[in-house]
Order: structure tokens, then sequence, then C-alpha cells
């Protein structure tokens, strides 16, 4: 009987064990950005942001502090609540940066997002937004 416990204990812990190595799938910073703009939580690609953040709205572009950056973008996205939000490129434009072209739509029209990451010590930082209106 004892031994039959120590099985049945050993199995159950090897179940655990394997759900719980399939719940902790790392996803790359470009990933995470996308999680959070699909899911309308932009505020939470704020901490990818360098001390500065180039934003281009609609062709209208600035420099902003990271602070400044989070204003900008939740005005944007509160006016602007993405729909749908879909992925058209990736790409690598050097061995230290990461690149993102999509499109989404909100209730004010059909949108693309050009994003850069670059790496910058050993994290991802945004080193550039474009919003464009179709």
């Amino acid at each position: 009987m004892n031994k039959i416990f120590t099985k049945f204990l050993l199995i159950i812990c090897c179940v655990f064990t394997l759900n719980t190595a399939d719940a902790q799938v790392v996803k790359s910073p470009l990933e995470e950005v996308v999680y959070a703009m699909r899911n309308n939580k932009v505020q939470e690609i704020t901490h990818y942001f360098d001390n500065f953040v180039p934003i281009s709205i609609n062709n209208n572009a600035s420099n902003y502090s990271h602070n400044q950056a989070e204003l900008v973008l939740k005005d944007f996205f509160e006016k602007n609540p993405i729909r749908d939000f879909n992925v058209m490129d990736t790409g690598t434009p050097s061995a230290t940066s990461k690149s993102m072209i999509a499109t989404f739509s909100s209730t004010n029209g059909k949108y693309t997002l050009y994003l850069l990451m670059k790496q910058k010590e050993n994290n991802y930082v945004i080193k550039e937004i474009k919003i464009s209106k179709e």
C-alpha cells in the first residue's frame, strides 16, 4: 500500500511539474507589445520605453520623454480603442533591433502601426512608434 501511495505522489508531482513548465512560456519583448496592443493594454508597453521616445501620429512627429510618451499614447488609444489588431510583418533590421508593422481598426477607422525596438544593455527598448490613418 505504501509503494502505491508513493508512486501516486510521484505521478502527481510529475503532472504538476509538466503543467507548470508549459505555463511559463517566455515571450519576446515584441510579442509582449503585440499582446498588450491586441488586448487594449497599451499602458503595459510603457516599461519598454527608453528615456525619450519618438512618436509620430498621422505625420505629427515629436520626441517625448518617457512620461509624456505614455500620456500621448494613452490619450490616442482612449480616443481610438483597438478593435482588431493584425501583425503584417516583423523583422530584424539589425542584430540588435526588432521591428513590426501592424494594422488595427478602431471606432474612428483603420490605422497602420510601425514599431522599432533596439537592444539597450540586456533589454529591448522602444525607439520609434509611427501611427498613421489609412
